[in-house]
C-alpha cells in the first residue's frame, strides 16, 4: 500500500479497486421505477455477483430502494445471499440440478422449472423435507435456450398444482431482442397464449414476468405484475453510454513505480509499444487477473491529475504501464482512473468530454458488451463503497 496527494476513497488490501456508488445505485432504482406503475414490481437481478459490483454488499441497498425481488442464477448465489441475512424473495433464474434442490428449499429459494422431470425432482426433494416448495415456470416464447414447450406449460402447471408440497408462484419467459420491437410483440404473443392455457384450468399464478431493462423501458405490455432489471441497475447499457442511468462502477489504481525510457526503447512483454521520445512510464498493480481484457493493450486510456493518459505495452496478469509523460508531477501513490470520473463522482454521461471513461468505451473496442466486461471484474479486485464522496463507506475484500 502506496501513499497518495490525492483525496480518493481507498482499499485498505491493494493499491487497485473497484469502487461501487450506492447513491447512483439508488439513483438508477428510482429510475427504473419512473417507467412502471405502481402495481408492477421490479426484481433486481444479481447474479455473477451483481454484475461484478457485489451481490451481498449491494442486495440490501436494492432491497430498500424499492426492488422487491432478487434475481440469481444459480443455487449457490441464492444461498450466498441468505448467508449474509437476505430475506427478500430471491428466483433462481436458471434449472435447479436435482442434487440442490433441496438445499434451495430449504433455504426458501423460488425454483425455475423448464421440463416436467424437474417438477419430478423438485416434489420429491419437498417430500423429503416436508417443507413446501415455490416455484416458477419458464416457458420458451421463442428464444429456444431454456424453457417448457408452449404446447405443455398447461401440463406442467397442472402437476405443479397437483401437490400441497408445490406452490406454483411465478409464469414467466425471456425475450432475445429486448429492444426491438417485432421480435418483443411476437414473443409476448407466445407468452400469452401459453399463459392463457394455464388460466383456463383455473391455475392462476401469483406472479407474471416477461420483460428485462430495455423491453421494461420501451414496451409497457410487456411489465405485466413483474419485471426484471439487471445492466441498468449498473448505470450501463450493453454497448453505449447510457443518457439516462449512471453507471455505478469505477476502477482506480495507484502508482507503484515511475521509470524514464529514451526514445526507442519498448516496454512490456514482446515489446510491443516502442517511445517515440523521452518518456515516463507508471507502472500500476492491475491487469487480465484482474478482468481488464488484454486486447485492451496500446488500445485504452487512463485520467490522471486531469489528463487523459495512454495505457503501453501488452496488460500482463498483474501490472499494466501507463505513459505519463504530460503528467510530470505525478508520483509513486498518485490514483489512474481506468473507468470512471476522477473526483469519485459518477461517471458523467458524456464521456467524449474527456472526464470520465465509460466501460462501453471498451466494450466498443473489444466487439463484445458491457455485461461481460463488467462481470470480469468480480474476480479478485476489492471493492469500495462510497455514495458520491470520497469517504469510504465499506471496504470489503473480494
Amino acid at each position: 500500500m502506496v501513499a497518495s496527494r490525492q483525496p480518493s476513497a481507498t482499499s485498505v488490501q491493494r493499491d487497485a479497486w473497484v469502487e461501487v456508488d450506492l447513491g447512483a445505485l439508488e439513483a438508477n432504482v428510482r429510475v427504473v421505477r419512473s417507467w412502471l406503475p405502481d402495481s408492477v414490481e421490479l426484481m433486481a437481478v444479481v447474479k455473477s455477483d451483481a454484475y461484478g459490483h457485489g451481490a451481498a454488499a449491494i442486495a440490501p441497498v436494492l432491497v430498500a430502494a424499492g426492488a422487491r425481488w432478487l434475481g440469481v442464477a444459480s443455487v449457490d448465489e441464492g444461498l450466498q445471499l441468505r448467508h449474509a441475512g437476505i430475506r427478500t424473495p430471491i428466483l433462481i433464474l436458471s434449472p435447479c440440478p436435482f442434487w440442490a434442490m433441496s438445499a434451495a428449499v430449504e433455504a426458501g429459494l423460488d425454483i425455475t422449472v423448464t421440463a416436467m422431470g424437474q417438477v419430478r425432482d423438485l416434489l420429491a426433494a419437498a417430500e423429503r423435507l416436508g417443507k413446501a416448495a415455490r416455484v416458477h415456470i419458464k416457458v420458451d416464447s421463442g428464444m429456444h435456450r431454456l424453457g417448457v414447450d408452449p404446447a405443455c406449460t398447461a401440463e406442467v402447471a397442472r402437476a405443479i398444482c397437483g401437490s400441497e408440497l408445490l406452490t406454483l408462484v411465478g409464469f414467466f419467459s425471456h425475450l432475445a431482442r429486448p429492444g426491438h420491437a417485432g421480435t418483443t410483440a411476437w414473443q409476448n404473443d407466445v407468452f400469452r397464449t401459453a399463459l392463457q392455457s394455464v388460466v383456463s384450468l383455473g391455475i392462476n399464478p401469483k406472479i407474471i414476468h416477461l420483460a428485462s431493462g430495455e423491453s421494461a423501458r420501451r414496451f409497457p405490455d410487456t411489465h405485466y405484475d413483474l419485471v426484471r432489471v439487471g445492466l441498468y441497475l449498473y448505470g450501463l447499457e450493453p454497448r453505449a453510454v447510457s443518457a439516462v442511468v449512471t453507471p455505478v462502477m469505477s476502477l482506480r489504481a495507484r502508482i507503484v513505480q515511475l521509470k524514464e525510457i529514451d526514445a526507442g526503447e519498448s516496454v512490456g512483454y514482446d515489446l510491443t509499444w516502442t517511445a517515440n521520445r523521452r518518456c515516463r512510464i507508471a507502472s500500476i498493480p492491475v491487469g487480465y487477473g484482474d478482468g481488464v481484457d488484454r486486447g485492451l493493450s496500446n488500445r485504452m486510456t487512463g485520467l490522471l491529475m486531469g489528463t487523459q493518459v495512454n495505457q503501453v505495452g501488452l496488460i500482463s496478469m498483474d501490472q499494466m504501464l501507463f505513459d505519463v509523460t504530460d503528467v510530470p508531477q505525478a508520483g509513486i501513490g498518485d490514483v489512474i482512473t481506468l473507468l470512471g470520473c476522477e473526483s469519485g463522482l459518477p461517471a458523467a454521461p458524456d464521456a467524449a468530454a474527456g472526464r470520465a471513461i465509460n466501460m462501453a468505451a471498451w466494450a466498443t473496442a473489444l466487439e463484445t458488451i458491457t455485461y461481460e466486461l463488467a462481470c470480469r471484474l468480480r474476480v479478485r479486485l476489492p471493492r469500495v463503497y462510497t455514495r458520491h464522496s470520497a469517504t469510504t463507506v465499506k471496504s470489503g475484500n473480494r
